[in-house]
């Protein structure tokens, strides 16, 4: 034991537990699945200073409920995140299928051919999936097959989507009352809805399936590094399509919601909802090849309660759009401070 040691009464043994127990709290701090929750808090208290109606169980859980479109679509993103692409379709692919799903009760009446309400949402609701996974897969075949870039594709289909809305729709808000939507709209278990519950399994099943399944690893490795996934037998093109076709289901998935939600197909539902998703995923902690579904569950989370608040506090829309701005940003500097802090942990 040297003197500096002697004179504050410590030993190496000691010095070594303190710092190892720093390590794992800056480590912990970092994680975006805990960090993020810290403004989450702060916000959630402040904002109920100021207005004692925002921790109410009532109001939170409408922040809760409002969170499935673009959460239900984050989640797809994420998925394309990791294998280290961006899908820019996935707000209007998802306004796509919620418009082939009002066209087929309102226009087709498929509700009546079918024989019954519930047959007939059934119906329906596969004829919006269906058409959210071709977009999907159109986009998968062009990136991986024909080596387009994401950015460039994803940004035509969203196009081709917005021109189908407007084009099928006529610009008209369609009604699906007739499938029978309002008993399961106006459930409320918990004050929450059946949908808020379905949102939540699939997270806890995506998680499953990204963290436990080899398909999971398959895409951060796609992600991390394509080369080297190839050289270890990945078929690097099989992966990024499904990554792609799993958006647009999931893009779909959030459409379908909606409509059930609010008992009508709104053609402009999905415009700029792609960047929110994108938000929701880098506050959340993903990049390529790195990264959870807990992380982006986390990411959803802040970025409507963020939302909320600002809207409960009065502020001016440009103002929220500045304050979402920075928060990307220091989301970003976090996910770049964790990965040098790793790899010093790991150089000693």
């Amino acid at each position: 034991m040297n003197n500096a040691d002697k004179r504050s009464g410590s030993t190496p043994s000691a010095a070594k537990r303190n710092n190892k127990t720093l390590v794992k709290f800056v480590r912990l701090i970092l994680t975006p699945e805990i960090g993020m929750l810290i403004p989450i808090i702060l916000i959630c208290v402040l904002t109920n200073n100021a207005n004692p109606v925002f921790l109410t169980w009532k109001f939170f859980s409408k922040i809760l409920i409002n969170s499935i479109p673009i959460g239900m679509m984050a989640l797809g993103q994420a998925l394309v995140t990791l294998t280290g692409d961006v899908d820019l379709s996935v707000g209007m692919n998802g306004c796509f299928a919620g418009i082939m799903m009002g066209v087929a009760c309102d226009r087709w009446g498929l509700y009546t051919v079918c024989g019954s309400n519930a047959l007939g949402l059934i119906v329906c609701m596969l004829i919006g999936l269906a058409s959210g996974a071709l977009i999907g897969a159109i986009n998968g075949l062009l990136t991986s097959r024909f080596k387009l870039s994401s950015w460039i594709t994803t940004l035509a289909t969203q196009f081709i989507c917005k021109g189908l809305v407007t084009t099928i729709s006529q610009g008209i808000t369609l009604d699906v009352k007739a499938l029978g939507t309002k008993a399961f709209k106006d459930a409320r278990p918990l004050s929450l809805s059946w949908l808020f519950f379905i949102f939540v399994l699939i997270i806890l099943l995506l998680d499953i399936v990204v963290r436990r399944t080899s398909f999971g690893y398959k895409l951060r490795a796609v992600g991390g590094n394509p080369n080297a996934a190839t050289m270890g037998g990945i078929s690097v093109n099989k992966i990024r399509f499904l990554a792609f076709l799993l958006a647009g289901i999931f893009a779909a998935l959030s459409g379908v919601f909606e409509v059930i939600q609010q008992q009508k197909a709104i053609p402009t539902s999905g415009e700029g909802r792609e960047f929110r998703t994108i938000i929701c995923v880098s506050i959340g902690g993903l990049s390529a090849g790195y990264g959870s579904i807990w992380g982006c569950a986390v990411g959803i989370l802040l970025y409507h309660v963020v939302i909320r608040a600002l809207e409960v506090l009065g502020w001016d829309k440009m103002l929220q759009l500045v304050l979402i701005g920075a928060i990307l940003i220091v989301a970003v500097l976090m996910d770049i401070m964790r990965k040098k802090f790793e790899v010093k942990q790991v150089a000693k």
